[in-house]
């Protein structure tokens, strides 16, 4: 394509816009006139269909009344009375109907005629109604004027189709009073209908709700049946209201409006062709070809004329431009012209100012981001923890050597991988809750998740902390997760949980020793009674350590799941009364009762309360917490014990001490206790597994005003 100069372009540019502007304004004239018109068009043939519904609703309800009248009047009533008196009713009918009922007659109750009058004169053939569907309806609704369209002959008919046959049976008291038929061909019935004509070419039909035509300005139309499907939606159609649409009726492309008159099952449709709905908004079109040539050789010699005072210093700029472009910062730009390119100019010499400073100031914050990365990549690859940065979508961005190390896998496998690729399956859930955590609040998160080492996928345990990445405007960009590897501490107390098992089974030897050698001694029968019972206190101290022993091993297989419990009835009020029996010492102490209700009353000795447990669990159980209870109890206040039965056994045990505050949360977890020189922490952990194991579970309460209440439930079916 060959150079243009600036001047061209201009004025080409020029023209253009000229071109398009002058087009725009035509088309867009065009449209908004020729919608105007059409509108204009709409409204006319919408008109003339209402208009003529109007007409046509009226003249059937004048005839509606025409006939109301004929049924009602004496000469009716008088022939029903009197048969003899028919040359008088023949009259009555000839004096009253007019050139649009071409056929009245009278109809006894039976629906046969007895007197017809057909163009005025006595009619010859006398027909029975009495199985009309509407004999029978007007028959069904005395004193009412019923009608119907007919528009298929018949034997029985006096007048070629179509035409409205009106019926009208009069009752006076519950007595027949006489009826009366009356036929009026549609085509007088509005007569005008035939030869009206709009918009030289547009005319009016008249038809029937399935579709029939009634009345037509072409004869040879009437009768014939139009498919009205081409007319969605006309069933929707209310009275006083209109459909308008354009489609093919008749074999012709024309313009429809359609005004139902569902009263009396017709439908009347003006209709102008699709030509003459057209014809004057396409005259529009020549005008509009004309206004734009003037308006683009207007524009055309004016764009000659603005092109030579543009260019000049257009190209001084462009001549700049060009030295700047090759590094030249030092280049002075000038101008005369006073107009819009010196203002153009000037501000170009702004900017040019402006663009210096900004490329000195882009240089120094580009150096100063380097060093801030290169020091960032020293402490991120230098950092002993394993560090990822995660995208918005939890997809690996970056990872340390320490977390490929940790991972087992190369920086190049990682990157952009989902990183729940490498988390043990089982803790999917949890890390997606986390992360919508982090996206939505953007709070840190702390969790101990088993990740998948290497190709073989082997599972580390791992402590986690994740941190939300925001963008410059607060948005969530990423996630920075540290991960340690905590194999090393779980190794720890698996190990101490082994000593423990080893201790446990180790001392039960020398103990069945302790425990035997008392009934040795005794059976010497050398010893006094003091010697005996010292010797009672040895033996027992020794099965009470062995059941603490044994207790402890129960613990572990619970711990396990490996407890087999078989469960039996429990009777808690016993076990209580044994309770506070072995803890007679401390509750003298501190003088404190053990008080036991069973359904909001003290127990007796025969009470009992039978729950389906492990005894030895129950018991162990109960008394961790009732001595927990004791020890948190404040000096002479009771400890209360509370038996229920609901929807599960319910056993609540309360104090009047609370829990203090950092306990709360963690007071079921192991080696949890505060304030206890001697205390395990393994009180309540026991109390709430030996609880599960039992299939039950078990809750806690407490508060400065009320105290301690813990509750412990069983199922009532294990």
């Amino acid at each position: 394509m060959p150079r243009c100069s600036i001047n061209t372009k201009i004025m080409l540019v020029q023209l253009f816009m000229a071109m398009l502007g002058a087009g725009a304004l035509a088309i867009s004239g065009y449209f908004i006139l020729s919608t105007s018109l059409k509108d204009c068009q709409r409204g006319k043939i919408e008109y003339v269909a209402t208009s003529w519904g109007s007409l046509i609703g009226q003249k059937i309800s004048n005839k509606i009344s025409q006939i109301e009248k004929l049924g009602k009047d004496e000469a009716v009533a008088s022939y029903t009375r009197l048969p003899s008196s028919e040359g008088e009713l023949a009259e009555y009918f000839k004096s009253k109907t007019g050139r649009c009922l071409t056929v009245v007659a009278y109809l006894n109750k039976y629906g046969l005629e007895q007197l017809k009058l057909l163009h005025g004169r006595k009619g010859r053939y006398l027909f029975d109604h009495g199985q009309s569907p509407l004999f029978r309806q007007a028959k069904a609704h005395p004193n009412q004027v019923l009608f119907k369209i007919v528009t298929e002959a018949a034997h029985s008919h006096d007048l070629p189709p179509p035409y409205i046959e009106f019926v009208y049976y009069s009752e006076s008291r519950g007595h027949f009073a006489g009826a009366v038929m009356a036929k009026a061909p549609i085509t007088r019935l509005v007569p005008e209908l035939s030869t009206f004509h709009f918009e030289h070419s547009g005319f009016v039909t008249l038809l029937s709700k399935d579709g029939t035509v009634l009345c037509h300005p072409d004869k040879n139309r009437i009768l014939q049946q139009i498919n009205l499907d081409v007319f969605p939606g006309l069933d929707k159609l209310t009275p006083g209201s209109s459909l308008f649409k354009r489609a093919p009726v008749f074999g012709q492309d024309e313009y429809n409006a359609i005004v139902p008159l569902p009263e009396l099952g017709l439908l009347v449709n003006a209709a102008l062709p699709y030509q003459q709905f057209l014809a004057i908004p396409n005259k529009l079109i020549f005008i509009y070809l004309a206004i734009l040539f003037l308006t683009l050789s207007l524009c055309l010699a004016v764009s000659l004329l603005l092109a030579k005072g543009i260019t000049r210093p257009i190209l001084e700029l462009a001549a700049v431009s060009n030295r700047l472009a090759q590094g030249d910062w030092h280049q002075k730009i000038e101008t005369s012209s006073a107009d819009e390119i010196g203002v153009l100019a000037k501000s170009f010499r702004v900017m040019k100012n402006r663009l210096y400073d900004m490329i000195l100031s882009r240089d120094q914050e580009i150096l100063a981001r380097k060093e801030s990365e290169k020091r960032y990549r020293i402490l991120f690859d230098s950092a002993p923890d394993a560090i990822s940065i995660l995208d918005s979508e939890g997809r690996i961005a970056d990872v340390n050597p320490a977390w490929c190390e940790l991972y087992g896998m190369g920086r190049k496998e990682l990157i952009g991988q989902p990183s729940l690729n490498f988390i043990a399956r089982q803790y999917w859930e949890t890390c997606q809750l986390n992360f919508a955590k982090l996206k939505e609040e953007h709070a840190d998160v702390e969790e101990e998740i088993a990740i998948l080492y290497g190709l073989e996928k082997d599972q580390r345990p791992v402590w986690r902390k994740a941190r939300a990445l925001l963008d410059e405007d607060g948005l969530f960009n990423g996630v920075l997760v540290y991960d340690r590897d905590i194999g090393y501490r779980k190794e720890a107390e698996r190990l101490r949980e082994d000593l423990d098992r080893i201790a446990r089974h180790d001392l039960k030897a020398p103990l069945n020793g302790i425990i035997n050698l008392p009934q040795l001694i005794r059976r010497e029968n050398n010893l006094s009674s003091v010697q005996l019972r010292w010797l009672q206190m040895i033996e027992d101290s020794g099965y009470k350590m062995l059941d603490m022993i044994n207790s402890s091993l129960d613990l572990y297989r619970m711990e396990e799941g490996t407890y087999d419990f078989q469960p039996v009835g429990v009777d808690c009020v016993a076990i209580l009364h044994k309770i506070g029996l072995d803890l007679l010492h401390q509750r003298q102490a501190k003088d404190t009762e053990l008080k036991v209700y069973l359904a909001g009353q003290l127990v007796d000795e025969n009470a009992s309360y039978i729950v389906p447990g492990d005894e030895l669990l129950c018991y162990s159980m109960l008394a961790n917490l009732v001595k927990n209870a004791l020890e948190a109890s404040p000096f002479g206040k009771p400890i209360e014990v509370f038996l229920e039965s609901k929807d599960n056994y319910e056993i609540t045990i309360h104090n009047f001490g609370s829990v203090p505050p950092e306990l709360k949360d963690c007071f079921f977890a192991k080696y949890t206790t505060v304030g206890k020189k001697t205390g395990t922490g393994l009180g309540t952990y026991s109390a709430r597994l030996m609880a599960r194991t039992q299939h039950g579970d078990i809750a806690m309460r407490s508060s400065a005003e009320e105290g301690t209440f813990i509750t412990v439930f069983f199922p009532k079916a294990v």
